[in-house]
């Protein structure tokens, strides 16, 4: 056979494998099942009290990405009406006034993870990156990283109704016993850690819950955070706090006590001891804010700072004197 012929056939062998690559991926993108994938991460999102969007789905690595993820948490529960609009991927025309205000992820991957076997995920949001992995034989295993995140980016001022900058950073790790086919949070194990560099607030609105009533809106001066590190251990649902400090030039701010998580987190219950110091001259610029500080009672074991009592639940938490 002359070269010519073997070059011939080589050609034509490699024009059948790009055609046959070419011919499976366009038929994955078109019979890729898009719906019941979106309506099974809505679905699951709206059971934990969330509410999801999704701009689009695409067949990823092993697996699938989703652009222009909104995840919110509603005012009220969704409707049925509501849910159906969500999962059918029409729920670009539903607002803020129904949903709430969004974080927004750029993308987000998901594929199988094999140790251990479950789930893994890796999304771009706020300017870093979130990596997590679910292990599902056996008891639930948790695993979450958040590295350089910019607290300015992905809706988070507009969630929070603060205007913030700094870098975000952290990890937990959480394995839970299964409670029929539910993870019960409540009992779970694990760590959590947190390291972020240079908070600040540049102002907005927040509800302070001063006393044990209803919280108090109040505008918010530029507030220098600083350093925010701290980590917390749990054992069967009970958190030790270890550590968890806040300090700047204008504030530092020590938290000692427990977290109680709940079966769901926003139930979860921080008994606290907080005690806070700040300087002068920027207790005097915070105004009616910083006047409510020197209402606590000085710690006893060091005076120069105020002592106050972080209780109730995440959602509705109280912070008085510490008595």
């Amino acid at each position: 056979m002359s070269s010519d012929s073997k070059a011939a056939r080589w050609k034509v062998l490699l024009g059948y494998a790009a055609f046959a690559v070419v011919a499976f991926v366009v038929g994955l993108l078109i019979t890729f099942p898009y719906d019941a994938i979106r309506k099974r991460m809505v679905s699951e999102a709206a059971q934990a009290g969330f509410a999801v969007r999704i701009g689009s789905l695409r067949p990823g690595l092993f697996g699938i990405t989703a652009t222009n993820v909104r995840v919110s948490k509603p005012p009220q529960p969704l409707s049925a009406e509501t849910l159906a609009t969500l999962t059918s991927g029409e729920g670009g025309m539903l607002g803020a006034a129904e949903l709430g205000e969004p974080l927004v992820l750029e993308s987000v991957a998901l594929r199988p993870a094999l140790f251990p076997p479950g789930v893994a995920m890796r999304a771009s949001v706020m300017g870093g990156t979130l990596s997590a992995s679910v292990g599902l034989l056996g008891d639930t295993r948790v695993q979450v990283k958040a590295s350089g995140l910019q607290a300015s980016g992905g809706n988070l001022p507009a969630f929070t109704g603060m205007e913030l900058e700094g870098e975000l950073n952290g990890a937990l790790s959480l394995t839970m016993p299964k409670n029929g086919a539910q993870a019960d949070l409540s009992q779970a194990n694990g760590e959590l850690t947190l390291d972020t560099k240079g908070l600040a607030i540049k102002g907005g609105k927040v509800s302070i819950p001063m006393g044990g009533g209803t919280a108090v809106p109040m505008d918010l001066p530029p507030v220098d955070l600083g350093a925010l590190t701290g980590r917390i251990q749990f054992e069967k649902g009970l958190g030790t706090v270890e550590s968890l400090r806040l300090k700047s030039n204008e504030l530092e701010a020590v938290a000692t006590g427990t977290l109680k998580l709940g079966k769901r987190l926003e139930y979860s219950e921080p008994g606290m001891d907080v005690n806070i110091k700040l300087d002068p001259e920027f207790q005097k610029r915070l105004g009616m804010l910083g006047a409510g500080v020197t209402i606590l009672p000085p710690d006893k074991k060091d005076p120069s700072f105020r002592a106050a009592r972080l209780g109730g639940f995440l959602n509705r938490p109280t912070f008085l004197p510490r008595r």
